[in-house]
């Protein structure tokens, strides 16, 4: 009887095969498994919800069974399709009228697994830290309930110092600032969305009441998968007892979540910011400027009123360490963005830092402050690094820190660290634009454009509508496929967003491509400002680049002299500031080739390439490439600018795909199979090989 069950068992898995289940399966297999991975990139880009991709990925999965019990009924023969037994109605035995239960079971078997192995498999990379880690938290905004509805900020400070203690603690992982902000108190809030939205397994609430000298704090702390409450405390002291409260409510959540503190970590949460409240609440204003740079209208106005603030705080409090790294970083920013590039904005950040590290020499936040000076006034990395690495224990959740040191790493050619570091940050800011922009922008340089678009999808999952982050996954797309379709629209539902400049070049870069140059002069003329972000939102062009862009394209030429005469005046005023300014220099040549100085402008555009080679910083150092490419191509030397071109490709940077088929500024080179080629080698594929 054994032996008959062996044989009956040996006929059924022979059926198998004759009846083809075996290549259905791998076949059907394969390509579904194929076509989840497609539509899990492609849909997103689209806007498609998640819940309809999830619909065709468990569909895909259903007809698993179904195929194979197709694959074991029918034949596909030359009369047509027939049933098995029609074609082989001899070699039917009685155990396979029962067989096809047993192939569908299989089949059902397998789906189940694939289903599984999809669901752990397929996330994000950048959310393995979020799902592994037990012991997170999001501090919200505290609820103001004072008579005083000035006492907002305090409210603000309270949780923001609260957040910032409890961020010091290496065995817990807390949301930062930026993106808690978003869940302004006094809204109805959905706990258990917000902790699925930002990962974490914990959430504290509260609220503050100052009535004169008398103080009120209520804190609550929410297990976020089921929505309770696991502990809640009330303070009433006096104002003065506030960084006291502070202290005691961190050490309360640290020992509810039983995680491990160190003594230094105690340390440093016991250690009061400052002793002066309203220069706490100055600090607090300031910071919340600095911190959101990127999105400001006015990046140079919005930092200036930034340090206007600090330098009250540290006027009130001499002492306030916090306060001075964050006139370092405000300077710092300045210098680097060239939005007043003179070395007094070197000296007094320098002055900052120093006099942080002095009063407290220890102090991470100062090393931080003091990498962060290094890496953008002196482009010293080497030395940014070692002040990261002694800055690093004491901000193990600094969403700072892990941006500084992706921007460190990709400059020096380290791109898988940077992507990391980025996606660090993004994990513990989510809704941080520094943050997702430059793992977007990351993307970006390495011409994974979709992949950048799906960081922009994420951050619009996480709750976050602003039009500025549509119209950054919109330019992904376009850069990628050169489908402005998405890019227009966004653009026309917000006729007057500009943010930082950075809107109006594609503007006139999209009314060139359409050949409606009367747009493109009604655009540019419609904006009050001198100067565009162009690229890569950290350099700037004046408007008359832009005016010599234009009449270049429509073939005025004497228009065109004037513009780029003009330009070249205040590129001269910016040089004669920051001399040797690698990117200004590459502008300039351009700018002299627009005026037929073919030597000068060749001469202008190599000396910025020797001032800036990618062996030393390949983010800059790409750019300034891409500029000596512009000006052979201007000075009707088309074989050395293919040359560059096709070393440019090679290297990530923003030379793309939609940029070198559509922008005026390639024209001269239309025509040339080489130059086709290498705009061909950029077209959409496959970013996920």
């Amino acid at each position: 009887m054994a032996q008959d069950r062996w044989v009956n068992r040996k006929n059924f898995f022979g059926e198998l095969k004759r009846r083809n289940v075996y290549k259905v399966a791998v076949a059907y297999i394969v390509a579904g498994w194929a076509l989840a991975q497609g539509l899990a990139q492609v849909l997103p880009v689209f806007a498609v919800p998640i819940w309809v991709i999830q619909l065709f990925v468990v569909l895909i999965i259903l007809g698993l069974p179904i195929a194979l019990g197709l694959a074991w009924a029918f034949e596909l023969t030359p009369e047509g399709l027939k049933r098995t037994e029609e074609v082989d109605e001899a070699a039917a035995g009685a155990h396979k009228k029962r067989a096809w239960i047993y192939v569908v079971i299989a089949g059902v078997l397998v789906s189940i697994g694939l289903f599984f192995l999809g669901r752990y498999s397929a996330a994000p990379t950048q959310h393995a830290a979020i799902d592994s880690s037990a012991k997170s938290i999001a501090v919200l905004p505290f609820e103001n309930l004072s008579d005083d509805k000035q006492n907002t900020y305090f409210a603000d400070g309270v949780q923001d110092q609260i957040l910032t203690n409890l961020a010091r603690v290496a065995d817990l992982r807390v949301i930062s600032h930026t993106t808690v902000r978003q869940y302004k108190s006094g809204e109805p809030r959905n706990l258990r969305q917000i902790g699925r939205q930002l990962g974490v397994t914990h959430i504290l609430e509260g609220s503050v009441q100052r009535a004169g000298d008398r103080l009120r704090i209520a804190a609550q702390l929410i297990d976020a998968r089921t929505d309770s409450q696991i502990w809640a405390e009330t303070y009433d002291r006096t104002a003065a007892d506030l960084f006291a409260i502070q202290t005691e409510l961190a050490e309360s959540i640290v020992a509810q979540l039983q995680t491990k503190l160190s003594p230094q970590q105690k340390a440093e949460i016991e250690q009061r910011p400052t002793k002066d409240l309203v220069a706490f609440e100055l600090y607090l204003r300031a910071k919340q400027i600095v911190d959101s740079y990127l999105i400001a209208e006015d990046v140079r106005a919005a930092v200036l009123s930034a340090l206007q603030s600090l330098d009250q705080a540290i006027k009130r409090d001499p002492d306030f360490v916090s306060a001075y790294c964050y006139i370092a970083r405000a300077n710092d920013l300045l210098y680097f963005f060239d939005l007043d590039p003179t070395l007094n904005r070197i000296l007094l950040a320098e002055a900052a830092v120093k006099a942080a590290l002095r009063l407290r020499p220890e102090s991470a936040e100062a090393h931080f402050a003091m990498a962060d000076f290094l890496f953008r006034c002196h482009r010293d990395y080497d030395g940014a690094l070692k002040e990261l690495a002694i800055a690093r224990p004491g901000l193990p959740n600094d969403t700072a820190f892990f941006i500084l040191s992706g921007y460190i790493n990709r400059r020096r050619d380290n791109w898988a660290q940077a992507e990391r570091d980025f996606s660090d940050a993004v994990a513990l800011d989510p809704r941080n634009p520094n943050a997702y922009n430059l793992l977007a922008d990351t993307y970006n340089l390495q011409r994974k454009h979709f992949l950048a678009a799906q960081v922009y999808d994420r951050v619009l999952a996480a709750g976050e509508r602003t039009p500025i982050v549509f119209f950054r996954r919109d330019s992904a797309i376009f850069n990628g496929t050169s489908n402005s379709t998405e890019l227009r629209q966004v653009l026309s539902e917000n006729p007057d967003m500009d943010i930082g400049g950075g809107q109006t070049p594609v503007r006139v870069f999209l009314a060139l491509v359409d050949g409606n140059f009367a747009e493109a002069e009604r655009v540019l003329a419609a904006s009050s400002r001198e100067d565009f972000q162009d690229i890569d939102y950290s350099f700037y062009y004046p408007k008359a680049w832009f005016e010599a862009m234009i009449a270049r394209a429509k073939g005025d030429s004497a228009r065109a002299t004037a513009a780029f005469s003009a330009a070249r005046t205040i590129l001269e005023q910016k040089l004669a500031v920051k001399p040797e300014h690698a990117r200004t220099v590459a502008v300039l040549a351009q700018v002299d080739a627009g005026l037929g100085r073919k030597e000068l402008a060749i001469q202008e555009a190599q000396h910025a390439v020797d001032l800036m080679p990618v062996s030393k910083d390949i983010y800059d150092g790409a750019l300034v490439l891409e500029g000596l490419a512009q000006v052979y191509t201007w000075t009707n030397e088309a074989d050395r600018a293919i040359e560059v071109l096709e070393k440019l490709v090679t290297m990530p940077g923003y030379t793309n795909y939609a940029r070198l088929k559509l922008h005026p500024m390639w024209n001269p080179l239309r025509g040339d199979r080489r130059f086709q080629k290498i705009v061909n080698s950029l077209a959409p594929k496959d970013e996920t090989k």
